[in-house]
């Protein structure tokens, strides 16, 4: 499945494989995302539609985590896929991250 982002509303929202092949497009859109001037104070990325994850995923996460900060804007992420919950807790960065596991959804 090819990998695509839209945006709804606030929302981002990611489709298709989160892992290294899909990497440089998925930064790329998201950086344009992220350079719109009328970015809103709490930035989400929603995953419920993500059907691959590799360990890269995580230091995608890192990485918006980052920005957002960069930026001076909240971020949280909804409908976490819970192989993504469990890699970021297996590296010990899941506090890095900012997720609570509750809000993970379960794997398909």
């Amino acid at each position: 499945m090819p990998h695509s982002s839209t945006v709804v509303g606030e929302v981002l929202q990611i489709d298709g494989a989160l892992n290294f092949e899909s990497m440089p497009r998925i930064l790329e859109e998201t950086a344009l995302y992220a350079a719109q001037e009328t970015l809103p104070s709490c930035l989400a990325i929603d995953l419920a539609n993500v059907t691959d994850i590799d360990s890269s995923a995580v230091a995608l996460l890192l990485h918006w985590r980052r920005e957002a900060t960069r930026l001076g804007k909240a971020l949280r992420y909804v409908h976490l896929p819970q192989n993504l919950v469990t890699l970021a807790q297996l590296y010990g960065v899941d506090e890095m991250i900012h997720f609570p596991s509750q809000q993970a959804k379960p794997a398909s």
